[in-house]
């Protein structure tokens, strides 16, 4: 007896990934998750913080790609050069003293000392009273920059002044890519199968 023929068919995906949407995914899913559950909350704070800065580089090389041609050759530029330049084309001028812009340079910053981590010695030095406080006062250690930068106050800041940026550089540029008007909306997707 033979065997039934198989039916073949050819299936095709395409799909668009938009990195910068996927960090601010992450950034977002890690905030709420040191919100929800407040020990270890530090380490959730920090890491959405860096995944926001992620966001906002990623954001920038992809409204870059489409408002300036062979922006492949821009992409050696640091993320706030890549800004300034994509604020002149586009004509927006910011304050970076101000939010949501200061935030740029605070968030790059902290990233990049993440990033290019060294050790460091801190020394703190105090006159305290001999009272039923001086045990609790030894508790506290010395903390870098980056360590105090990694609350949750800071955390929800960069979201809401990062995501102002964004959307002011998308609606500003005039681009509307596939139809979608939301900087941070995930790529498409395309299947389809075809019988052979």
């Amino acid at each position: 007896m033979d065997k039934p023929k198989i039916r073949r068919a050819r299936v095709q995906q395409k799909r668009e990934v938009r990195i910068h949407s996927e960090l601010w995914h992450t950034a977002n899913c890690l905030l709420e998750a040191g919100q929800k559950d407040i020990k270890g909350s530090t380490h959730q704070f920090r890491a959405s913080l860096v995944f926001r800065a992620f966001f906002l580089e990623a954001f920038l090389n992809w409204l870059g790609q489409l408002i300036v041609p062979h922006w492949s050759y821009l992409e050696r530029l640091k993320p706030k050069e890549k800004l300034d330049l994509l604020n002149g084309l586009i004509h927006v001028t910011p304050d970076y003293g101000s939010r949501p812009w200061q935030i740029v340079k605070e968030l790059f910053a902290f990233r990049n000392d993440l990033a290019h981590g060294k050790p460091e010695i801190l020394l703190a030095e105090s006159v305290e009273d001999v009272d039923g406080l001086l045990d609790g006062k030894l508790g506290h250690i010395p903390e870098t920059e980056w360590e105090k930068f990694s609350t949750e106050e800071n955390a929800v800041r960069a979201k809401k002044d990062v995501e102002a940026i964004a959307n002011l550089l998308y609606k500003q540029s005039h681009v509307e890519h596939d139809g979608i008007q939301n900087p941070f909306s995930f790529g498409s997707k395309i299947n389809s199968a075809t019988l052979e």
